[in-house]
């Protein structure tokens, strides 16, 4: 008895939307696992980034790090910022917008380093390299950024149904205006030519953002 392929045209969308929906169902998940512990979120972004990095060893579709000297600057510039942002936002202890708790250590670590990484890693690299090329024959570049911006927005809603359904309008709110920064991120991959920059300024915002809150 032979095994019947799957078409490219049902397994390609569900990759992908198993893709968008990584990050949050995977922390969620290792949120379960590890209750009542507060280190289950930053276990499950850690286990993404090591499963990544895995595959990236085997293929390589894209450079991590700039080759352009202006650029590796820029990257130890943020490089001194990020961890100053970091030890102040866990002093400040955020509370979190869409569960409304004050985050733990382990939460602010995840959210300003972990998470971002593991999130760039899946949408400006795997997910990037997916399209690209699906996209190549046709030279539509602006279909990666604009695919890749759209499944960022869209997978930021996962986090929002983990404690609210159905989904409120600030989730829709959030989800688009992750859209915009999926954007910035990935015209950052384009100009770099590499994951490091727009992964360094991920975790930039998300440092920021969490100081205002």
């Amino acid at each position: 008895m032979t095994r019947q392929k799957i078409p490219a045209a049902f397994s390609l969308p569900a990759i992908l939307m198993m893709l968008t929906f990584a990050t949050p169902m995977v922390l969620w998940l290792a949120d379960r696992l590890t209750a009542p512990l507060q280190y289950g979120e930053l276990a499950g972004s850690i286990s993404i980034i090591l499963c990544v990095c895995m595959w990236y060893r085997r293929t390589k579709p894209f450079s991590l790090r700039p080759s352009i000297p202006s650029w590796k600057i820029s990257l130890l510039i943020l490089g001194v910022i990020i961890p100053v942002l970091l030890v102040l936002n866990i002093l400040n202890q955020p509370v979190s917008k869409i569960t409304g708790q004050a985050r733990s250590p382990f939460d602010v670590l995840n959210t300003n380093v972990f998470l971002p990484i593991a999130e760039e890693l899946i949408f400006r690299g795997v997910i990037w390299s997916i399209l690209e090329r699906i996209f190549r024959k046709i030279r539509r570049s602006n279909a990666v950024l604009a695919g890749t911006s759209l499944l960022f927005g869209v997978g930021h809603l996962g986090y929002w149904a983990q404690t609210h359904w159905p989904l409120p309008f600030d989730a829709v709110i959030h989800a688009l205006s992750m859209v915009a920064a999926g954007v910035c991120f990935g015209l950052l991959r384009q100009k770099s030519e590499s994951l490091a920059i727009p992964t360094a300024v991920h975790i930039l915002a998300n440092a920021a953002i969490l100081l205002t809150q």
